[in-house]
């Protein structure tokens, strides 16, 4: 009975760890004209062209939703890359703990 408690916590705990996947980080596009800036609280910030536009996200499944006053974007996600209209490819950044 004990073995059974300590695997039903176990795969809970697995559980809970899928269910807080985030994009909080910064994506942008391999030419760097776009850079998206997610944080973990829903909000991002989206710089394009010299401009900057602060919005809203959710997520769905494999979809971002962003929100904002222009409208709303939907990207994709796969791994570490976000996908949206017209050929719109975004990378996560790299970021070295180590400060290097």
């Amino acid at each position: 009975m004990r073995v059974r408690a300590e695997l039903v916590l176990l795969l809970s705990a697995f559980a809970l760890t899928g269910c807080t996947d985030s994009i909080a980080g910064t994506y942008t596009d391999p030419a760097g004209v776009a850079k998206y800036a997610f944080s973990a609280n829903g909000n991002v910030r989206i710089f394009v062209l010299g401009a900057e536009v602060d919005a809203e996200y959710r997520l769905d499944d494999d979809k971002v939703l962003i929100s904002s006053a222009q409208g709303t974007v939907v990207l994709t996600r796969r791994d570490d890359r976000l996908y949206g209209p017209m050929g719109l490819e975004l990378v996560r950044e790299k970021t070295d703990p180590q400060g290097d």
